[in-house]
């Protein structure tokens, strides 16, 4: 299923990207086929660390991938709220 995202949907992910960019300076967001992921560019991540932003910011994670190019590749997604 591929989501289209829009200026508005994208500037709400702009507070968690500040948050990780002061927290984990060499993490970077990317943006590939209309889905919202973090970029590590390290092959080795302690999850307590990608926990803690998917707490804080009430998400969850979509996928994970890895290439030796990108890294570690955290796709995250806003939980709805009831």
């Amino acid at each position: 299923m591929k989501i289209n995202l829009n200026e508005n949907k994208l500037e709400e992910y702009d507070e968690i990207f500040d948050f990780i960019v002061d927290n984990h300076p060499d993490w970077e967001k990317l943006l590939t086929d209309g889905h919202i992921k973090i970029k590590t560019n390290q092959n080795k991540v302690q999850f307590s660390q990608i926990e803690q932003i998917l707490q804080k910011f009430n998400l969850r994670l979509t996928d994970i991938s890895y290439s030796d190019y990108y890294g570690i590749v955290f796709g995250i997604e806003k939980l709805e709220t009831v």
